[in-house]
């Protein structure tokens, strides 16, 4: 599985029992780790942080995550990613504000 390229709704992905759960938590992995590390460097750059959200949401969208799925990780489960990330309360609560701020052209646009 290639998480530059998965889709959770790709045949080759979808329709193999066997491994679709495997492709599934393996990606959401990725993304929760490559995300922490994004949003950890992002700390105290409102702008950074901004764009380390969309492309967290641009990836997701991608392999057709769910914006529930996404806001779930991002902040709500335990540890989430802004847990993961280093961020106090006061940082998890402000990030989570920015998330819930961005639209869908932004996280669509192509830069």
């Amino acid at each position: 599985m290639d998480p530059e390229t998965y889709d959770k709704d790709d045949p080759k992905y979808k329709n193999n029992d066997e491994t679709a759960d495997d492709d599934y938590f393996a990606f959401v992995e990725w993304l929760e780790t490559i995300t922490a590390a994004e949003l950890k460097a992002a700390k105290g750059n409102a702008v950074v942080l901004r764009q380390t959200l969309c492309c967290y949401y641009k990836r997701g969208y991608r392999a057709h995550l769910t914006p529930a799925e996404l806001i779930d990780f991002l902040g709500v489960s335990n540890p989430s990613i802004l847990d993961m990330a280093g961020y106090n309360e006061e940082e998890l609560e402000s990030a989570m504000e920015v998330s819930d701020s961005i639209t869908d052209d932004e996280i669509l646009s192509p830069t």
